[in-house]
């Protein structure tokens, strides 16, 4: 059993012992007030009695007097009792025969000798009185006689003296002493064995796990009227453990002997009282801090009572009872001034407690009201370490509480074993004494429920009394309900986290919207989570600070007290929510600090070359000019100062800390923060000072950081920017002076835009043109600095469109690259600076081009933001054709410059020791090569298309032609064996041989080639012959989300086409030599280039798949059908498409086949395939590649007649197709910007199953993939409004031509060919190849100023390339020539030509395409002949 617990007693009498003392006092007890008036036994006049039960006087009778001890009454000496009622009693005067009194005080007698000072007879020593007879009838005379203690009487006086009586039972029969080898023990005699030492009587101490018999314990408890008393407080101080026969001996003893009243112990006889007793009634005491009304003492008065239950006298609880730690007598009267959270602990010296305890006293603890009638509440008293039927009930809920009134501190009585005189075994000491105070709910004049006084005892073992300590703690607190303040705030924080949800559902959209993205996926929801976590992380800093600034004002300012402050256990769900808030803050940190290093910043320069020098012929006597140098200093000078504005801070953090710092700690508002009811700055250090409030202190830093912040930014703005420094401003001028914008992308396709254009043209000047042009500028003889004519409006909040954006990608791709190509390019021109150097430059060229308008395609509005746009944060417009620049003159991009890295500008080394100390990584400058001219010499191809996918989209043409190639750019310019090397890297030809009689073929033959663009090229081309038919197959194949696709169909479109074209019994025979392991005769003979291969790991699978579409046919097919060559190419597509989206959904076991299944059917490519065999030319297309057939006029002239149709938005065919296979509801989805979902050009493809597939199986397929398939960024993603698939097709559109001797070839080439040439222009160019008649047409120089000198040189320049011309001998290679050096005058510029082709693979796909070309020419004498056969 715990220390502190019920009566130490066998645990099936506990409930006994107090059931007893309930029963038997239950009027007392029923009838007893828990408010009394406060009395002391020195207030009771003579004829009162103070009644230690009520703490109370009580008048005696008549004929009555007080007794020695004024704690009962007495009939006066000579007078009998008549009544009794339990406490009261009547008196009556003895006759003058019988003036005795005798002993019970029932009766009156003479006595046989004299009479005592009490009126009562006396007998000598040993004898006894007898005062009644046998028959229990009152003598008349009393007589004193001698018991007789022997055989046969065995006989001894009573306890009262009055007669003999009996031995116990437990004596031996022989005489009435207990004699050696017996026990006596509490008056009984035990035979030797029969009783335990240790265990009768005992002190059992449970958490040292040990009983202790008690000295005291034996020697106190004996059947006397004064046992009950002690009782009661053995009973209160739970230690003994009693023997059951001595148990019933003491109830016995009780039973017998109720002179006076029990002591009230506890409230009621079972647990569960607790409730009513400290929340039903306040106590009739009202607290205030100040004003006429203050009352803040506390005031308890204890009754001491000693071991022996004797009351002794009334004390003032504090110093020197409950509270054992030693200190001033200020700082201990803190602890009983209501409001002040007190707590003191201490070490005390075993030795001490020993000197200054040397038994326990017991204290009831009241609570003693103001006033004139002063009145007494008891204190419950909650021992926490009670048990009860073996349970900790006191450790349990309100409930279960079992309260008790009386108490003791220290017991260094009950431990001692062998004499009341020795060293205790073991002490008992009060660690913890703690007095709780609970307001009333929605008081408004400071009411309080009964005090609650908390104990818990602790064992302590004896070892060394000098050298133990034990620690006490005294404390007072004080609660309030907090359930209704919990819940206003979880209301709170449940309304504004709704509110949170909200915004950042919009912020999330906004987000989609600046980074032109309509999916969503898992990054959506990764990004609003992000979102809702640092909104949430506001709500709680909101609610957090709200709470602790309302407790900071309504506790410290309160008059009558109406609200206490929590407890520290109470503020467990605050300090939650702070470190939610932290912890959400930090996430949303971590993401701001990712997003800003993140961030793009170019600056773009506008100054160009002061002069220039044309290309064209000098006149006599002028010397040659160069291009004055553009200076990078300007450029870096800028962004140095942009480095420094992102320093710059409308608060200073150590400003903001030293203040709030000052206030707090030299100020003393932290004292502002302690668990008292005063607003007091400064405290001696003579008064106790209590704990913080984590509320207060939290509340109180808090207010005071706002607020702080806040005058520093009222201060910053309204004086600060307007009366020292605007930095910012600044800044922009600085721009304007530079002649350098600035471009900050913090979204994929938002961001901010400085307009730092100089009005004057030109910033690099010396000092006296440049204070001329301000002069100019501030009298108004200039233009204004903003980007609209006549505006002022430097500054722009960008929303891009997502071509510009994906052009801007491309640009910057090559230059974060790390290690650039290197093939075909001179070493001096091939390193990594000069690489980034024109990325740097292209990029520049390409910015200022879009903001100059040069891109109609890539162009921008001017409007301003609505203020709701502003307020959100969010654009309604989607600049989904043009670009939208929005008036900010607020400068919000100050807003974003701050921790701005950007990611993509360490690409330029930087050695001088003077630019060292600028953050290579924070800049994306443009022009820092020194002495690079910022006007690019190289023009993107002027009708250049978009790509299929948007990754690639063109670059308009320059505004202006430079004839003077700088010194720096010599080393780009390739040699013509180099360009020739590149260009003949790739090239084909075939001729087909001929033959004396029949089978000669309409075909003379084909040639080929390829350029590639994309790093490695995604186009392929293949050339077969049909042995079995002896028609000729010729196929591009032009790829997209990588080669995978186009590869494949480069290998297998042929044999399902030659498939298709096989009789019945030629499948046949092909199945049996299968089933009977014979070879296969051929089907086909492959025209192939030795950089063509075939992927063998795949022949496998293909020949599986090729197989099972044969016995299909075999099926399906009859002997002696013939097959239709248009059927033929419609299934043979048809298939390979289906094939290739069922294997990947069925994968295979080889790692890598599966993998490469999944990489063919996830990429795509367009197919455009001719099969000619006699007369008859069919073509079938499906996507944007393009047949041509080149016609010769009568006049030797070649015009063009197109064989297939492009499968692109631009075919309204093709789109009304598309929207009629899906529902009306996605007709504006379906196609979009020209794409199919917004994504792909081509309208029909092989692959792309991202467009074919349901959205389960896609998920289904990847989830089940190789990793490997996850990096692909083309699997990643669902397309938008992806409802009711397939959208794409791979079917093919079938052209059928019957060719004439006027057909002289056909030109089959993937959109790189057509974005470049025109149709007419390419069957003009091979024509003039083939014929070697060059058609010259007129030479056109546009709108350009051209001397006559200059236009002579260019009449020499075109008939100078004329003549080489014909240095290709291969007709391909010839128009990719062609494609890519043709300039604005339709000749081959070799300067063009070689820049094109010295471009890094990563920039060149920003000019143009991969180009694939097929080039075959017929044989017109076998065609007529075919054709008069065909006739006759």
């Amino acid at each position: 059993m715990a220390t502190g617990t019920l009566p130490s007693v066998v645990s099936r009498y506990k409930v006994a012992i107090i059931t007893l003392f309930l029963s038997v006092y239950m009027d007392v007890f029923d009838c007893q007030q828990f408010v009394i008036p406060f009395k002391s036994p020195s207030d009771c006049s003579g004829d009162e009695f103070f009644d230690i039960s009520s703490l109370s006087c009580v008048s005696c009778g008549s004929n009555q007097l007080r007794s020695t001890t004024g704690l009962s009454c007495i009939c006066k000496t000579g007078y009998q009792t008549l009544i009794t009622d339990k406490t009261s009693i009547t008196c009556q005067q003895c006759p003058t025969d019988k003036p005795a009194v005798i002993t019970d005080g029932f009766g009156c007698v003479r006595c046989p000798g004299s009479l005592s000072d009490e009126g009562k007879c006396q007998c000598p020593p040993g004898n006894i009185l007898v005062e009644r007879d046998t028959n229990g009838n009152l003598l008349d005379e009393a007589m004193c006689e001698i018991c007789n203690g022997n055989t046969p009487g065995l006989t001894v006086p009573n306890y009262s003296g009055d007669k003999c009586e009996r031995c116990q039972d437990s004596f031996i029969n022989s005489s009435c002493v207990c004699n050696p080898p017996n026990v006596l023990a509490g008056g009984l005699c035990f035979p030797s064995g029969s009783l335990s030492t240790n265990v009768n009587p005992s002190v059992n101490y449970a958490q040292l796990k040990f009983s202790v018999q008690s000295a005291w314990l034996s020697k106190t408890c004996t059947p006397r009227s004064a046992a009950c008393l002690v009782f009661s407080n053995l009973t209160i101080s739970g230690c003994f453990k009693l023997n059951s026969r001595h148990l019933l001996l003491v109830i016995n003893t009780i039973l017998a002997h109720r002179e006076f009243n029990l002591p009230w112990l506890y409230y009621g006889d079972e647990p569960g009282l607790a409730g009513r007793v400290l929340q039903t009634d306040p106590v009739p005491i009202k607290f205030s801090f100040r004003g006429r009304n203050k009352n803040t003492d506390i005031r308890l008065l204890a009754a001491v009572y000693n071991v022996r239950g004797e009351f002794l006298r009334w004390e003032q609880v504090g110093a020197g009872n409950l509270q054992l730690c030693p200190g001033t007598t200020s700082k201990q009267s803190a602890a009983f001034s209501f409001g002040t959270a007190y707590q003191e602990s201490c070490d005390l010296s075993v030795a001490d407690l020993l000197d200054a305890h040397p038994e326990p006293l017991f204290y009831d603890v009241l609570d003693l009201g103001g006033g004139e009638n002063r009145k007494l509440l008891p204190l419950p008293t909650l021992v926490y370490n009670q048990q009860y039927n073996g349970r900790l009930i006191n450790q349990e809920s309100m409930k279960n509480w079992y309260l008790s009134r009386r108490m003791f501190v220290v017991d260094t009585l009950s431990g001692r074993e062998k004499s009341t005189s020795s060293l205790p075994k073991v002490i008992r000491v009060a660690s913890s004494v703690k007095i709780s105070f609970q307001l009333v709910p929605r008081t408004q004049d400071g009411q309080v429920f009964p005090p609650l006084m908390t104990v818990t005892y602790r064992d302590v073992q004896i070892t060394n009394i000098n050298a133990q300590t034990v620690t006490s703690t005294f404390a007072v607190e004080y609660e309030m309900d907090q359930n209704e303040a919990r819940i206003k705030t979880d209301t709170a924080i449940g309304v504004m986290a709704g509110v949170a949800l909200i915004y950042s559902l919009l912020k999330t959209v906004s987000w989609k919207r600046r980074i032109a993205s309509p999916l969503i996926d898992a990054e959506t929801l990764l990004k609003f989570l992000i979102f809702y976590a640092g909104d949430l992380a506001n709500v709680f800093f909101a609610v957090t600070v709200g709470t602790g600034l309302y407790w900071l004002i309504f506790y410290k300012a309160q008059q009558f007290v109406s609200v206490l402050l929590p407890l520290p256990a109470q503020e467990e769900q605050f300090v939650t929510y702070v470190g939610c808030a932290f912890a959400l803050k930090a996430v949303q940190f971590l993401h701001k600090l990712f997003m800003q290093v993140s961030i793009d910043v170019f600056f773009i320069d506008w100054e160009r070359p002061r002069c220039k020098a044309n290309r064209t012929v000098q006149a006599a006597g002028e010397p040659k000019r160069n291009p004055s140098p553009v200076s990078i200093w300007r450029t870096y000078f800028v962004a140095n100062e942009w480095n420094e504005i992102q320093t710059i801070r409308k608060i200073s953090p150590t400003f903001q800390i030293m203040a709030v710092l000052f206030f707090l700690e030299v100020l003393g508002f932290s004292n502002l923060a302690l668990r008292d009811p005063w607003p007091i700055l400064q405290r001696s250090s003579q008064e106790y000072t209590p704990s913080y409030s984590i509320m207060l202190r939290y509340g109180l830093s808090s207010t005071l950081w706002l607020c702080i912040g806040f005058l520093q930014v009222i201060f910053f703005t309204v004086f600060h920017e307007h009366f020292i420094e605007d930095k910012i401003r600044q800044f922009v001028d600085l721009c304007s002076i530079s002649n350098i914008s600035v471009l900050l992308l913090s979204h994929r396709c938002f961001g901010y835009y400085i307009h730092g254009r100089s009005v004057h043209g030109h910033a690099d000047t010396n000092m006296e043109e440049m204070n001329n042009n301000l002069n100019r500028e501030s009298e108004s003889l200039c233009g204004q600095r903003g980007l609209l004519p006549n505006s002022d409006t430097q500054t722009f909040q960008v929303s891009l469109t997502n071509r510009l954006r994906l052009q801007y990608d491309r640009i910057r791709e090559q230059i974060g690259r790390r290690n650039g190509p290197s093939r075909l390019m001179d070493t001096s021109s091939a390193n990594q600076f000069e690489q980034r150097a024109r990325g740097y430059q292209t990029m520049n060229h390409f910015l200022g081009s879009v903001i100059d308008h040069a891109h109609p395609d890539m162009d921008y509005i001017v409007r301003d933001k609505l203020m709701f746009e502003r307020v959100i944060g969010m654009e309604f417009l989607e600049p989904s054709e043009k670009s939208i620049f929005y008036n900010d003159e607020a400068h919000t991009f100050s807003d974003r410059d701050h921790f701005v890295l950007c990611r993509a500008a360490s690409a330029m080394p930087v050695t001088s020791q003077l630019l060292r100390g600028l953050p290579r990584a924070k800049l994306l400058a443009s022009g820092l090569l020194p002495c690079q001219q910022h006007q690019s010499q190289l023009g993107p191809i002027t009708n250049r298309q978009p790509s299929r996918w948007p990754f690639h989209v063109s670059q308009s043409h320059q505004h202006s032609r430079s004839y003077q190639t700088t010194s720096e750019l010599r080393s780009y310019i390739l040699t013509p064996p180099q360009v020739n090397s590149i260009l003949k890297a790739n090239e084909y030809s075939f001729k087909v041989p001929e033959f004396d009689g029949k089978n000669v073929s309409s075909v003379m033959g084909f040639e080929s080639n390829q350029l590639p663009a994309n790093a490695p090229i995604e186009d392929r081309r293949s050339a077969a012959t049909c042995l079995q038919t002896r028609g000729m197959l010729l196929g591009v194949f032009d790829g997209h989300a990588g080669c995978a696709c186009a590869q494949a169909l480069s290998e297998r479109l042929f044999y399902y086409i030659a498939v298709s074209l096989l009789p019945h019994d030629t499948l046949c025979e092909l199945e049996a030599a299968v089933e009977a392991g014979r070879a296969l005769s051929p089907i086909l003979q492959w025209h192939k280039h030795p950089n063509d291969y075939f992927s063998k790991e795949a022949q496998t699978l293909y020949f599986n798949s090729l197989r099972t579409y044969w016995q299909e046919l075999i099926d399906l097919t009859s002997p002696g059908d013939v097959p239709d060559t248009h059927e033929a190419l419609l299934n043979a597509f048809k298939r390979l498409d289906n094939d290739i989206s069922l294997e990947a959904q069925v994968g295979d076991p080889n790692a890598f086949l599966n993998y490469w299944v999944l990489r063919v059917a996830f990429s795509g490519a367009t197919a455009c395939v001719a099969h000619i065999d006699g007369s008859d030319l069919y073509i079938a297309n499906s996507g944007d590649a393009r047949a041509v057939l080149g016609v010769q006029e009568e006049d030797g002239s070649f015009t063009a007649h197109t064989l297939s149709n492009d499968h692109s938005a631009q075919n309204e065919e093709e789109v009304a197709r598309i929207r009629a296979e899906h529902p009306p509801s996605e007709k504006k989805t379906v196609i979009r910007q020209d794409r199919l979902l917004g994504l792909l050009m081509p309208l029909r493809a092989f692959g792309d199953v991202k467009f074919k597939w349901s959205i389960e199986l896609q998920k289904c397929v990847l989830e089940s993939g190789p990793d490997q398939l996850h990096e692909n960024e083309h699997c990643k993603f669902i397309p938008p409004n992806y409802h009711t698939p397939p959208y794409l097709t791979a079917e093919p559109e079938i052209t059928h031509h019957k060719l004439r001797p006027q057909d002289r070839f056909m030109v089959i080439g993937s959109d790189g060919l057509w974005e470049t040439l025109h149709r007419q222009e390419v069957v003009r160019i091979v024509g003039e190849y083939i014929t070697g008649v060059s058609q010259r047409q007129p030479l056109k120089v546009g709108g350009y100023k051209v001397s006559l000198g200059q236009m002579q040189e260019l009449l020499d320049e075109r008939k100078a390339r004329e003549s080489s011309a014909f240095e290709d001998q291969n007709s391909a290679t010839h128009l990719i020539r062609h494609s890519v050096g043709n300039n604005e005058f339709g000749t081959v510029d070799h300067e063009r030509l070689s820049k094109m082709l010295s471009l890094p693979e990563e920039l060149a796909r920003m000019y143009r395409d991969d180009i694939t070309i097929i080039i075959s020419q017929f044989n017109p004498h076998v065609i007529g002949a075919q054709r008069q056969d065909g006739q006759s």
